[in-house]
């Protein structure tokens, strides 16, 4: 690891700073950090005969699926463990949907066309679909926001908006650096104190806005300890990496193919030449979208918010409307992470289990699911069933399909039997309670995450998979993470 003395790094040059702002301005215009956008993993799979089959009923059928993931069961207050609950806590649902944020920002979705309509058809080609990510897990995401003015070295990070008399205090052990940097209020609601950085959906919720701030703290606690802008960067992704792969995966995908994947590699789904990484549909728009099923109804945020509806903790209904409302995040908003993470003696707050049932509001998780389900119809998804043979599985179809589900859901799965949605496929298989029951991905879910990840971090800048890469730490954890951001509050 390369170390430098306090002061060592000189501010970036004229010509360097130009060069940061047009690639700033190139990626909000569209442009990719490289030559490709998106891929198929399994290629083969891409005819007709192993998509869903198209018709007049198909985008009726996929909008009542989506109504039956609705959870009818009334929530369980956070710290209660019920039947819905899996062993994993629930920082962790947030950390998955922030790596899949880093790894795809996709410039324009497929086709809207009403379902039904003659626009609402697979794509013919996924050559019009641009990431503006360089797909590589590279933490993009942190580092196309702007540095402290004031000491290069560091990450900008945003003050807390104090509260006034009365007002709950900020949360022990926090300090007042602990939002995202925001622009000034405004009365456009595109701009009004929106986060500083490319791509402002990681401030959509807080408790994900949280955890992008830890990463920004974690990078400056890097530069505390003695090291250089890129040498930290470098650092943190060896972090990241670390978490991805040893820390998240194991936690998602069945043992055994965890297993096989890391000692000897993907055996499905191989890069063709270095600098050619393209993000693979079937992973982005299906077995990695598991942040809505593990997602609770609600959280105890913090000790001032107990049992706090999730869509309380959207960042714009903390704020206020447009121009209204405190600059930044209040200080008594600041997450308290022990309840999300095994950090003290008491037990975290728990995701909630893989299955078909998502929890929440019931007209957003509707909307939710409708979402990933018709898009996986227009970007040309192959079914569960066509995934699990080309992996020499016996896949889940008719009565055996039908009993992984809740009973509630059996009706409106009936029209996809034989040929199912690949994303409702893999949580349906990831529930079976004659398989993983909730614990973790079933055999094709577990398949397709284990072999992208490992591409992804593989192809990455500086991988910790690289042969010689020489981290300087043994392990690094989301609680590791979340320990060495806390170390900015206490300085």
């Amino acid at each position: 690891m390369v170390m430098c003395t306090a002061g060592e790094d000189a501010r970036p040059s004229v010509r360097d700073a130009i060069g940061e702002r047009v690639r700033s301005l190139a990626l909000e215009a569209g442009a990719r950090p490289s030559d490709h956008g998106f891929c198929r993993m399994f290629p083969a799979l891409a005819a007709e005969p192993h998509r869903l089959p198209g018709g007049a009923h198909l985008g009726r059928d996929l909008l009542r699926l989506a109504a039956a993931m609705v959870d009818p069961a009334a929530p369980a207050p956070p710290r209660t463990r019920c039947a819905g609950d899996s062993d994993l806590p629930a920082a962790y649902t947030y950390l998955l949907e922030f790596v899949r944020n880093d790894l795809v920002w996709q410039r324009r979705p497929p086709e809207d066309g009403a379902p039904g309509g003659a626009a609402f058809a697979p794509l013919a080609s996924l050559c019009g679909l641009l990431n503006r990510r360089s797909g590589g897990l590279d933490l993009d995401s942190i580092y196309d926001a702007p540095r402290d003015p004031g000491a290069v070295r560091r990450m900008l990070l945003g003050g807390l908006a104090p509260g006034g008399a009365g007002a709950p205090a900020r949360p022990p052990g926090k300090g007042a650096g602990n939002d995202l940097p925001r622009h000034p209020r405004s009365r456009d609601p595109a701009r009004d104190r929106t986060a500083r950085m490319g791509d402002t959906r990681n401030d959509d919720m807080l408790v994900l806005g949280q955890l992008h701030v830890a990463y920004l703290k974690a990078h400056n606690a890097l530069v505390a300890s003695g090291l250089s802008f890129e040498a930290a960067r470098h650092a943190l992704r060896l972090r990241h990496h670390w978490m991805v792969l040893f820390d998240l995966l194991p936690r998602l995908c069945a043992p055994e193919v965890f297993q096989e994947v890391m000692c000897e590699g993907p055996r499905l789904w191989r890069v063709a030449r270095p600098g050619e990484l393209a993000m693979p549909v079937e992973f982005f728009a299906a077995a990695f979208v598991l942040a809505p099923s593990m997602a609770r109804a609600s959280y105890d945020y913090n000790c001032h918010c107990r049992d706090l509806e999730r869509g309380a903790l959207a960042t714009r209904a903390v704020l206020g409307a447009a121009g209204r409302g405190p600059d930044s995040l209040p200080e008594h908003m600041v997450i308290a992470w022990e309840g999300f993470l095994p950090l003290q003696a008491t037990a975290p707050q728990r995701a909630r289990r893989l299955d078909t049932r998502l929890a929440g509001a019931p007209q957003t998780v509707e909307a939710t699911a409708a979402r990933h389900l018709l898009n996986g119809y227009r970007l040309g998804l192959p079914t569960g069933q066509a995934v699990a043979r080309h992996l020499g599985l016996r896949p889940l179809r008719d009565d055996t399909l039908l009993a992984a589900l809740p009973e509630e859901q059996r009706v409106a799965a009936l029209p996809f039997c034989e040929a199912t949605p690949l994303w409702f496929y893999i949580l349906a298989e990831a529930g079976d309670p004659d398989g993983p029951a909730g614990a973790h991905l079933g055999p094709v879910g577990s398949r397709i995450v284990a072999e992208a990840l490992w591409n992804l971090a593989f192809h990455s800048q500086a991988s910790i998979l690289a042969p010689g890469a020489l981290p300087d730490f043994e392990r690094f954890s989301l609680s590791d993470l979340v320990l060495l951001a806390a170390e900015q509050d206490a300085g």
